[in-house]
């Protein structure tokens, strides 16, 4: 079999089987196969139809097709690839196909025809194909739909777009969204211990809370909401640039996309423990199948509880996750999939103790936690959405998906407020709070795959609602809280006493977007084109609890027309060259100088890249150059004190090169370098000039995993990762000095092994324990991470 398929086997799918004597009208689709070898083409083909296709292996040797494009039913697909090449097939009943020589004479660019004849072989469906949602088996994937909302190849995508795959994941012990993104190109992970999602960048912009997804809908919007869980992801998808034609508000620097665990006729059943640093205890659970021996109904229970201390004084990382999901498949057209999340997290956010310019004492411990007993998150979110998808024939299908969340958060910040003139005394203030979400997001899309002439069309039109509320209570006084000597701190609790005049903020928001996309197929050209409308609005009122009094916050409108168009070249041997150019807009909050309300920022990129597939090869490698101008920025108004005018505007210009690649059959490798240069361009504020915060001018990591034999029944592996972060500008660099980070270099290892359904592992974050100090404020700082390490065991049954 494996002669016969070739390099195509992985593009088998499972389909109804076609009978040789099918009217020619019937049952035809639409296909789009890359030219190749006869062989592939037709392994490719068989694949696609659901059918088996009888041949010798050998006997295909020397010769090549165009590939297949256009609307066709089987027979006449094979005809079509086989047309010119000697040989046509015959139908063997029950779906099955034999290929036999023709009378014609064939011309071979090979070696002669004298091989000896073998007994002939099937090439048949596969149980599965790599899809946009499932599982990858490695790190290199080779599908996503988070850049077309489609099922579409990456080396197709005119767009850069990396897959973090649940594999890479499960073998970096990742912890966090951040931790997850360490070893993708145009990432800069957010180093700070802050427990959420949105502070790391994407070509040099803040993700925020508009640039994260699960399962192509937005988390929710709100700041410092409940965080991802890694263990419960199949593949963590980075979409880099504007991607507003499709998701509506958004950074320019792009969005990730969290795609979760979802329900699989196979079998998965795994149990594991770990321990690791800080007293981190953890247990976890992913079980699934199917409930029924037609698999029409399938399921899958992701669970995770965490016990854990911190680096801090008297801090805890909690954790309790449950995630359920229900697939019903009544049939090849229809599918409906229940995802249900459950997450309570008892977290903290940790501010800088260590000082920038250290006295006669040196430096506090890092241990020093500024916020004490009382800075606390402890979230409560309740998700619960489905996915529904259904195909009407063979040019028409559509498929909404829908979540409806609660975020429940009740906080006792503490916030660090000075250093005193002595140089370690704190001053500190204490501010709870208690804060209700609410959000629906319905995204709703119809898809036509069809041909015109000689085009293969994929549309997509869409539309996308979202509707949420966001209500802040402040019943509790916020005083100053005793100041805190660095160097012999006391740790107290401080009580709760009733506001002397409590309030009530709430901001209901909308959001709905038009969306029309076209994906054409010509001979090796692939054009993407899109273009979306938007109006989001959002209104805040304070209501005042003594009096009943309420007022108006802000008030915003936004309405932007967003757009992208792509071209990629699908060279035979694997290259594929590709640029866009795509915008985005982010609304803005408040009004300017004339009283007007502010106009969304927006986003512009220019992109043109290389991806390489290299035939029979499970690897992937990118290079891309962009350019991002993101416009409209406020800046202060002259002459004007307090108010803000819209002139301001921030450039982003980089070379991103990645690779993830299976190198040998036990040897695997990502890799990746990003070079970034920021510059705000036009600024009112003081940072004309100046790079954006955060960003490094170099960053590159590379990650790679060694498996060998050990005895019979046990197979080992060992994996480093080196990651390098270059200097940058401080976070906190707030009053435009230029506050460099300096540039900081890590070791990551893995060692484990395999031995029947157990596996056993350790990971060592920050081997060499290399510590730097990181964004200053110019008097005091944050110590990057210390080594930590984790020890766990796995077992699959």
């Amino acid at each position: 079999m494996h002669a016969a398929w070739g390099g195509a086997g992985a593009l088998a799918l499972l389909a109804v089987p076609v009978c040789a004597a099918e009217p020619a009208g019937a049952g035809a689709r639409q296909y789009a196969i890359a030219g190749g070898t006869l062989a592939d083409v037709l392994a490719q083909f068989a694949a696609a139809t659901g059918v088996q296709l009888i041949f010798e292996p050998g006997m295909l040797a020397g010769l090549r097709s165009g590939g297949l494009r256009g609307r066709y039913t089987a027979q006449e697909g094979f005809e079509q690839v086989l047309r010119g090449s000697g040989y046509e097939v015959t139908g063997q009943g029950s779906g099955a196909y034999a290929l036999r020589k023709t009378a014609a004479p064939v011309v071979r660019s090979g070696a002669a025809d004298s091989a000896a004849t073998l007994a002939p072989i099937t090439v048949t469906a596969a149980p599965e194909r790599e899809t946009s949602t499932g599982r990858v088996n490695g790190y290199v994937a080779r599908r996503s739909a988070t850049a077309t909302k489609t099922d579409t190849a990456l080396i197709e995508n005119p767009q850069s777009v990396s897959v973090i795959t649940a594999d890479e994941i499960g073998d970096r012990k990742a912890e966090s969204l951040d931790e997850a993104l360490r070893y993708t190109a145009g990432v800069t992970p957010n180093l700070k211990p802050w427990a959420v999602d949105e502070f790391s960048l994407l070509r040099g912009f803040e993700l925020g809370t508009a640039g994260v997804f699960m399962d192509g809908l937005l988390t929710s919007g709100r700041s410092y909401a409940a965080p991802i869980e890694p263990y419960g992801l199949e593949r963590l998808e980075v979409l880099r640039g504007p991607a507003s034609v499709l998701y509506g508000k958004m950074p320019p620097g792009g969005m990730v996309n969290a795609v979760s665990k979802r329900p699989t006729a196979e079998t998965v059943r795994e149990i594991g423990i770990e321990y690791g640093t800080y007293n981190r205890k953890q247990l976890k659970a992913d079980i699934g199948g199917a409930l029924d021996s037609r698999s029409e109904w399938t399921y899958r229970l992701t669970v995770l509880g965490r016990d854990s201390n911190t680096r801090l004084d008297h801090d805890r990382d909690n954790r309790l996750y449950i995630a359920p999901a229900l697939t019903w498949q009544p049939s090849a057209s229809t599918k409906l999939t229940l995802l249900g999340r459950y997450q309570k997290d008892n977290q903290a956010y940790a501010w800088q103790n260590q000082l920038e310019q250290p006295g006669v004492f040196g430096q506090p411990s890092p241990r020093v936690n500024i916020g004490g007993y009382d800075n606390r998150w402890r979230r409560d979110n309740k998700m619960l959405g489905y996915e529904f998808e259904h195909s009407f024939d063979d040019t028409w299908s559509m498929q909404q998906s829908m979540r409806y969340s609660e975020l429940d958060r009740s906080e006792t910040n503490v916030f660090p407020r000075g250093l005193r003139a002595d140089g370690y005394t704190l001053n500190r203030s204490f501010s709870p709070r208690e804060t209700h979400w609410k959000g629906l997001l319905l995204d709703t899309r119809v898809q036509a795959r069809f041909g015109s002439g000689p085009l293969a069309h994929t549309v997509l039109a869409g539309v996308d609602y979202a509707k949420s509320r966001t209500t802040d209570e402040f019943p509790y006084d916020r005083p100053l809280l005793a100041p805190m000597n660095l160097f012999a701190p006391v740790y107290t609790h401080q009580p709760l006493a009733p506001a002397a005049d409590p309030y009530v903020d709430r901001v209901p928001s909308k959001q709905v977007g038009l969306y029309l996309q076209d994906q054409i197929k010509w001979d090796r050209w692939v054009l993407t084109a899109g273009v979306r409308h938007d109006k989001a609005d959002a209104t805040g009122t304070r209501t005042f609890g003594r009096t009943g009094d309420s007022s108006e916050i802000y008030d915003t409108s936004a309405s932007a027309t967003t757009g992208r168009v792509g071209v990629v070249y699908l060279f035979e041997s694997g290259w594929a060259p590709y640029a866009n150019y795509a915008t985005s807009f982010s609304p803005e909050i408040g009004k300017d100088l004339n009283g007007n309300l502010l106009k969304p920022s927006k986003g512009r990129q220019i992109e043109a890249g290389v991806r390489y597939q290299p035939t029979g090869k499970n690897a992937s490698y990118t290079a891309s150059v962009f350019d991002i101008v993101r416009s409209n920025v406020t800046t202060a108004a002259p002459q004007a004190p307090g108010e803000v005018i819209q002139t301001g505007e921030v450039r982003s210009r980089g070379l991103e090169l990645e690779a993830r690649a299976d190198v040998t059959s036990n040897i695997s490798l990502i890799a990746q370098y990003t070079y970034l240069d920021t510059r705000i361009t036009r600024s009112n504020d003081g940072d004309l000039g100046l790079p954006q915060m955060s960003a490094p001018k170099h960053s590159a990591s590379v990650w790679g995993k060694y498996s060998f034999p050990v005895g019979g029944s046990t197979r080992a592996f060992a994996a480093l990762g080196v990651r390098y972060l270059g200097k940058a500008r401080s976070a906190w660099d707030t009053g435009n000095a230029n506050i460099t980070n300096p540039g900081i270099a890590m070791v990551d290892l893995a060692l484990g092994f395999d031995r029947g359904p157990w596996r056993v592992s350790l990971n060592l974050n920050n081997l060499l324990n290399k510590q730097s100090l990181m964004d200053c404020n110019g008097s005091i700082c944050y110590r990057s991470a210390e080594r930590t390490a984790n020890l766990s065991a796995l077992y699959r049954f």
